[in-house]
């Protein structure tokens, strides 16, 4: 029987060690070292993530050496080289929790990438068929890591996850009608009132919305850069929005929203402070609580969507979300423009 690893190396990449060491302070410090193939030891230093990638890496070059590349080695460097790079927190959990699952497939037992076929995608796809939406993701994801190897060179083929049907996507459809948003507003003190209206003056989303800083106002114009894409916005300083950031700012004010302790308010505390508030109308208005009851923070956006689509076009729509392509704007248009009867357009 093997001899077991040592705790400090537990989790660690094949051929990687760590070796710790006392300083004469007392202090204990990890020291981490690659086992080349000829047995020799080179030194990767003292920071543990900059070694594990390093020996990721090391190892990648190895098995092209030898003409087999396990897809969960690709997808160990695609999670320490890529994934931090990715500019919303959101993001970065979603990929890591995505390639822990396929991961936890693909590599029971180790599966050398280029014997990945679409019928194994499909397996996937129906190995995770409780979470259909997320399998999606998941499968999509796959899909990049696939691509991020072509580009690494340890590849050539095309992936094996192009043409094989995903599970049916279904995308969020509330619309908030006026007189539901007045009940909500009936029970939301003056800050989340103004939070709620400027979501739906703007159209971003709702972790935008937390990150206005005071300076993201100049030359009365609003500049926000998207924290999920890096898209950047301008708005005009006018109207409602004018007497909401007037109200908002004041001297000592860093953001324009903030908690009751003066900081940065935060996004999930924003989601509980919204469900309270909503369950409050749900109680007041027993007759309305089933479509209260279905609006999120987030249907804000969707309206001003609607609502510029209605009034404008639906150019001016995908403008003011930021998208950059009017498909995707399409999801968040929840009704069409009414239609005229044939004998009034004739």
């Amino acid at each position: 029987m093997a001899r077991p690893r040592k705790r400090e190396n537990n989790g660690l990449p094949q051929n990687l060690l760590c070796r710790r060491r006392k300083r004469a302070s007392g202090q204990i410090v990890e020291y981490f070292y690659y086992v080349m193939a000829d047995g020799k030891e080179k030194s990767l230093g003292t920071n543990k993530y900059e070694a594990v990638l390093e020996a990721a890496k090391l190892n990648f070059e190895f098995q092209k050496k030898g003409e087999i590349v396990l897809f969960i080695d690709v997808a160990k460097r695609y999670e320490m080289e890529i994934v931090p790079t990715k500019k919303a927190k959101n993001t970065r959990q979603s990929n890591l929790q995505a390639i822990g699952w396929l991961c936890k497939f693909f590599g029971d037992p180790p599966i050398p990438l280029e014997k990945i076929e679409p019928q194994h995608i499909k397996q996937y796809l129906q190995w995770r068929k409780d979470t259909p939406a997320v399998a999606n993701i998941e499968v999509g994801l796959f899909n990049t890591i696939w691509n991020s190897a072509r580009e690494w060179g340890y590849t050539s083929l095309p992936s094996p996850s192009q043409g094989v049907k995903k599970f049916p996507t279904k995308y969020r459809e509330i619309y908030v009608e006026d007189y539901i948003l007045d009940k909500i507003y009936e029970f939301a003190d003056e800050r989340m009132a103004d939070i709620i209206e400027t979501a739906y003056l703007l159209g971003q989303r709702p972790i935008d919305i937390c990150n206005i800083h005071v300076s993201h106002i100049y030359d009365g114009v609003l500049h926000i850069t998207q924290q999920k894409t890096g898209k950047r916005v301008r708005f005009e300083i006018t109207g409602r929005l004018k007497e909401i950031i007037d109200k908002r700012l004041q001297p000592e004010t860093t953001w324009l929203f903030t908690n009751k302790w003066g900081r940065k308010l935060d996004r999930q505390i924003l989601t509980v402070h919204f469900r309270e508030i909503r369950e409050k109308a749900m109680r007041a208005y027993p007759e309305l609580a089933n479509e209260i009851g279905k609006v999120q923070m987030r249907d804000m956006r969707a309206k001003a969507a609607t609502d510029i689509s209605l009034t404008a076009t639906d150019e001016q729509a995908q403008k003011q979300l930021g998208h950059t392509s009017k498909r995707m704007t399409q999801h968040y248009i929840r009704k069409d423009k009414l239609l005229r009867p044939t004998d009034e357009i004739t």
